[in-house]
């Protein structure tokens, strides 16, 4: 899951991911993707909602609610360069 890039927050664990309002999983752990700039988590959701192009999530972090990205694909930097600058 990639977490709001406008306010970025890093999860801790066992935070809460919700979907139209209603908790419908949670997060393992994650932390700021340095090579990607983005701050990422790990979680569970359904499998009906694990779907390219499904919106609505939300991470609940420090009592803030935060939208996410789900995310099917490796996040990374397919050309290398960000390592070779």
């Amino acid at each position: 899951v990639d977490v709001d890039k406008t306010r970025p927050a890093d999860v801790i664990g066992d935070e809460p991911v919700f979907h139209d309002g209603k908790v419908v999983g949670w997060i393992t752990s994650g932390g700021y993707a340095h090579y990607s700039g983005v701050s990422l988590a790990l979680g569970y959701v359904p499998a009906e909602l694990a779907k390219a192009g499904t919106t609505g999530f939300e991470i609940e972090i420090i009592g803030n609610m935060r939208p996410a990205t789900l995310q099917l694909e490796p996040v990374l930097d397919p050309s290398g360069s960000r390592m070779r600058a």
